[in-house]
């Protein structure tokens, strides 16, 4: 068995697993104290989905440095979502929607706003955010790019990152890394399904809406999905939900709404969504954002995946099914409803 003198593994805890430089083994060994924190940056340009999942880390990061202030350096045409409640501060990096009307200078003016942090932590990895962990300032840089050459060039400490692990999981190990233990049930500061599910009218929702088209089932299908979902489980109420896109609508299940165990329920604020989500017995779903809310609420979700990797958005502690083929080809639609039986039986 390896044992590590104990000096190597102040507030540095790995092995072999993951990087840290001269700088950070130093800084860790002999200066660094949680409570001492006073200000971190969390980077995170990402739609709502990956927004819903930083959750789990700003609460982790709340406890592990209790004087900090974070601030959540986001980018302009990602904003839906954002966990402000969460966080002290808001920076917002120009980006694809003011292409037009900003320039270099405009950005890098944004990454100096943020002023000196004791801790960067990146979390999208992106082009923009690898900008700002090179221009910005602070006494350790801590990320999970997946290339080797970026983790040395940009990164004072980093961890490895697999898309056979949820995200949310290897965001939590730059916490981990340091020496702080988060609970196996993660807190995202949302409502939980086991104090808000509905008992004496249960329901189950849909969603077929996505950012990327290729995400999504036909409408044919999707009909296909609940109509046998129905009358395979006939004691739910069988909620289709609607989402801003004019493709997220349920106009081509208007006629089911005649029968007494069927709704289509507008687009939702995200506030009024989430609480929703949380009352729910189960959520259907593609890769999505809102499948993304549904786990973060604690609900049980049937996932569809055939088009984006489906174990990076899947925790491990708690009940979720993946509806997927080892072929990548689209899942039947008497798989979808067999596991969404299952999920529910289990």
């Amino acid at each position: 068995m390896t044992r590590l003198p104990s000096d190597r593994l102040k507030h540095l805890w790995f092995e072999r697993g993951a990087y840290a430089n001269k700088k950070a083994r130093q800084y860790l060994r002999n200066e660094f104290d949680p409570a001492s924190v006073k200000k971190i940056t969390v980077i995170r340009h990402a739609a709502l989905g990956d927004q819903v999942i930083l959750r789990p880390f700003l609460v982790e990061a709340r406890k592990f440095f209790p004087n900090v202030e974070i601030t959540l350096a986001a980018v302009s045409n990602y904003q839906y979502g954002m966990p402000t409640d969460l966080v002290d501060h808001v920076n917002i990096m120009p980006g694809s929607d003011m292409r037009k009307t900003t320039g270099t200078k405009d950005k890098i003016a944004s990454i100096k706003a943020l002023g000196e942090q004791d801790i960067i932590f990146d979390l999208a990895s992106t082009n923009r955010s690898h900008w700002m962990m090179t221009l910005g300032k602070a006494k350790l840089k801590i990320g999970f790019p997946y290339g080797s050459l970026l983790r040395k060039l940009l990164c004072d400490v980093a961890v490895f990152r697999s898309d056979l692990q949820p995200e949310v999981e290897v965001m939590l190990d730059m916490l981990r890394i340091l020496g702080h233990t988060p609970p196996t049930r993660l807190d995202f500061a949302y409502p939980d399904q086991r104090d808000m599910c509905e008992k004496e009218k249960p329901f189950i929702l849909y969603f077929n809406g996505a950012s990327m088209k290729d995400k999504i089932l036909s409408k044919q299908q999707m009909r296909e999905v609940v109509e046998k979902s129905m009358a395979a489980l006939p004691d739910y109420q069988h909620i289709y939900l609607e989402g801003k896109n004019d493709f997220e609508k349920g106009e081509f299940l208007q006629d089911l709404t005649g029968q007494g165990n069927f709704a289509i329920q507008d687009c939702l604020p995200l506030d009024e969504l989430v609480l929703k989500v949380a009352q729910a017995s189960l959520l259907v779903a593609p890769d999505t954002g809102v499948r993304n809310i549904a786990i973060s609420t604690h609900t049980p979700t049937v996932g569809i995946f055939y088009f984006t990797v489906p174990y990076r958005y899947t925790p491990l502690y708690e009940p979720h099914y993946i509806v997927m083929r080892s072929d990548a080809s689209v899942p039947s639609s008497d798989e979808i409803v067999a596991a969404t039986v299952q999920a529910l039986q289990s």
